[in-house]
């Protein structure tokens, strides 16, 4: 109702009888208005009304506030005593009716200027306290927390990292505790649960210094797009441009063979690591490709493809619920997304059968003879050749530094690495050759290639053979219903 009356010419109705409200801080808001068409968004949540106005005239912000409570009593019907009716009349007095260009809902403040938000204040500052403490008392052997705290604790920052998205990625360890359920928990017994309160709280601290951009917060059709596959011999991916340009991409990484040697298979079934490990790896390896190659990433909006299923549910969920290599791994990724302030990813499953564009460069070391190459520009080379890009644009290799590598292997190796090592990051590395022209507008073409000619023989990845018995699904309906 509120929407329809919003809608109407302003002057279709009376002024409502708590309108004047409202008025405290309109001035300050429409300082060289214009008069023109104004938008707004109008949303509920349980018991609150919000509505979200850009004006460009004072009387349009009396029509929305006018429109929004005539509508709460058309299906609310207001009482004679102020004191009684359905909207309250003690929040309005406290100011919560007023327009601001800075207001606090549903515990987060608003920027309307700067186009940021945070956790408010006494939430932000209560969390601080508390985890805090918990850290302290974790240098005492005796000192623990118990789980009913903890456990409203966590929910208290999962909320809170509303606004810092990246948050999420830290809370794995929190969610193992959860699920075991102890009577008290203690950081001093698990340094991976006490390094993801710790960071929490860094994430928590720095939140008003460096707020979080309200575009960040939400996915779209991609700028750029990366495509990954990891096998037992390395990994490989490429990346181009969708609505923005950049140089149309391929990498690869052969793992080292104290890697290969710690990969869970039916000869080794003792390994540390497992295939979809491995997986969640190469996509780390392509956010860092990418962040190199796409150049500025903030507000940008990124899609990952790959064809292992729990990657693609690590990434979108920035969990993981039984592998401890991926938390790390996730944990990194959320990390670098933080720093670059980029949109969420958009992660897709591909069927294995149409990822033949990264089967080649992470199973070029050898495993498959047609695809072996000895150099990248062999590499280059036979890209070109398979995979001519249109216009005769040419694909450019890119070659990671040795120092970045090491930093994800490190985690594949469960090793300790500090917050600040994952946001001050070596030199990713550099295309090799000629850069080819940046390109635009790559995906519609890249779906033409999305059929392989080889099986992979022994290499099919478990994962991957879950399918739902409708067989491939398209991948240009998965995209589309973003």
């Amino acid at each position: 109702m509120a929407a329809q009356y919003i809608e109407a010419p302003e002057g279709s109705f009376c002024p409502h009888k708590f309108e004047g409200y409202t008025h405290t801080l309109q001035g300050e808001l429409l300082k060289g208005g214009s008069g023109g068409a104004f938008k707004y968004v109008l949303e509920v949540y349980v018991d609150d009304f919000m509505s979200l106005v850009i004006p460009t005239a004072e009387g349009q912000l009396r029509h929305v506030a006018n429109a929004v409570m005539k509508g709460i009593h058309d299906v609310f019907p207001a009482d004679d005593d102020d004191s009684n009716d359905p909207i309250s009349l003690k929040k309005l007095a406290q100011g919560e009716g007023q327009y601001s260009t800075r207001k606090c809902m549903l515990g987060f403040d608003f920027d309307g200027e700067d186009k940021t938000l945070w956790l408010e204040e006494e939430k932000r500052a209560m969390l601080l306290t508390i985890l805090h403490q918990w850290l302290r008392g974790s240098r005492r052997a005796q000192a623990g927390i118990q789980f009913k705290e903890f456990e409203s604790v966590t929910a208290k920052l999962r909320h809170a990292f509303t606004s810092i998205p990246a948050g999420k990625g830290l809370l794995s360890p929190c969610n193992w505790v959860l699920r075991a359920r102890p009577e008290v928990v203690y950081l001093h017994r698990n340094k991976g649960l006490e390094q993801a309160i710790s960071d929490a709280r860094t994430l928590l601290r720095e939140s008003t210094a460096a707020p979080t951009r309200c575009k960040e917060l939400v996915a779209g059709w991609p700028d750029y797009i990366g495509v990954q596959d990891a096998s037992g011999q390395g990994v490989g991916g490429v990346v181009f441009g969708e609505n923005k340009a950049c140089p149309p991409t391929v990498f690869r990484y052969e793992w080292p063979d104290y890697i290969k040697k710690e990969l869970v298979s039916f000869k080794n079934p003792r390994g540390t690591i497992t295939n979809s490990d491995l997986e969640m790896a190469g996509l780390l390896f392509t956010w860092l490709v990418m962040e190199a190659v796409c150049g500025e990433s903030r507000e940008q909006r990124v899609a990952v493809f790959s064809d292992n299923d729990p990657t693609v549910s690590w990434v979108k969920r920035l969990a993981s619920r039984h592998s401890r290599i991926a938390a790390q791994l996730v944990r990194a990724l959320a990390m670098r997304m933080k720093q670059r302030g980029a949109c969420p990813i958009t992660p897709v499953h591909i069927p294995w059968v149409e990822n033949e564009m990264t089967d080649i460069p992470s199973r070029s070391f050898g495993s498959v003879p047609e695809w072996f190459c000895k150099t990248d520009n062999d590499l280059l080379t036979l890209f070109n050749s398979r995979f001519p890009l249109p216009g005769q644009g040419s694909w450019t290799v890119f070659r990671m530094t040795s120092k970045v590598c090491m930093r994800v292997i490190s985690a594949l190796q469960m090793r300790d690495i500090g917050l600040d090592e994952w946001r001050r990051l070596p030199k990713i590395g550099a295309h090799i050759g000629n850069i080819g022209a940046p390109m635009s507008r790559l995906w519609d073409w890249s779906l033409t290639f999305r059929k392989s000619d080889t099986l992979r023989g022994s290499e099919y990845s478990p994962d991957s053979l879950k399918m739902d018995g409708r067989g491939c699904v398209s991948i240009t309906r998965q995209m589309e219903s973003w």
